[in-house]
């Protein structure tokens, strides 16, 4: 059985570098390692405890989740922006650490990588 890593990249510019780091993921991983991108962070909304209800769960935070959910892993491929990771990666964090202790991420190993054109 195969390891499923679930890929999610905080660039959402076309011609990322960080979105071609993740696609080279995909393409070297070994043959019992599943690599695969989540598209469509964009179209989660922010993180708002009141959506997050048992039927109110916006149908792109239930993709994500579900998403997560399936793979076995987590591999962040994340470019750095002012100090910190790119708002829509923390807004993908937050919904996937909730509920408080039973998020998706509960228990699965995450990784972060990233590169930078400069310095």
């Amino acid at each position: 059985m195969a390891v499923r890593i679930l890929t999610l990249v905080g660039s959402l510019r076309a011609g990322s570098h960080n979105r071609r780091l993740a696609e080279a993921a995909v393409q070297i991983a070994p043959d019992h390692v599943e690599v695969g991108l989540f598209d469509g962070l964009d179209t989660v909304p922010f993180y708002n405890e009141d959506i997050d209800a048992e039927g109110s769960v916006p149908a792109a935070a239930v993709k994500l989740r579900e998403a997560a959910v399936e793979a076995d892993a987590l591999l962040l491929v994340s470019p750095e922006y002012n100090g910190t990771i790119p708002a829509v990666l923390k807004n993908a964090i937050d919904w996937l650490s909730r509920p408080y202790g039973a998020g998706a991420l509960t228990g699965k190993p995450v990784a972060v990588v990233g590169t930078a054109f400069g310095q």
